[in-house]
């Protein structure tokens, strides 16, 4: 069997249109997590007592 379908302007503009708005999408729900778990952070350190952004401990010798 031999198909010879080619897709249309309209098609292909709507397919275009369709995965470039789940792309969109995807980056606004990544970007919505990153700042969620920054919050998250910020509120676990107050919460601790560590008021400033870095974490690390310093070793004495």
């Amino acid at each position: 069997m031999n198909f010879s379908y080619s897709f249309s302007v309209p098609e292909s503009l709507f397919v275009i249109t369709l995965i470039a708005a789940a792309m969109f999408f995807a980056i606004c729900i990544l970007t919505l997590i990153d700042t969620w778990r920054e919050i998250r952070d910020r509120r676990r350190q107050k919460k601790n007592g560590m008021h400033t952004t870095h974490s690390f401990s310093t070793k004495k010798t």
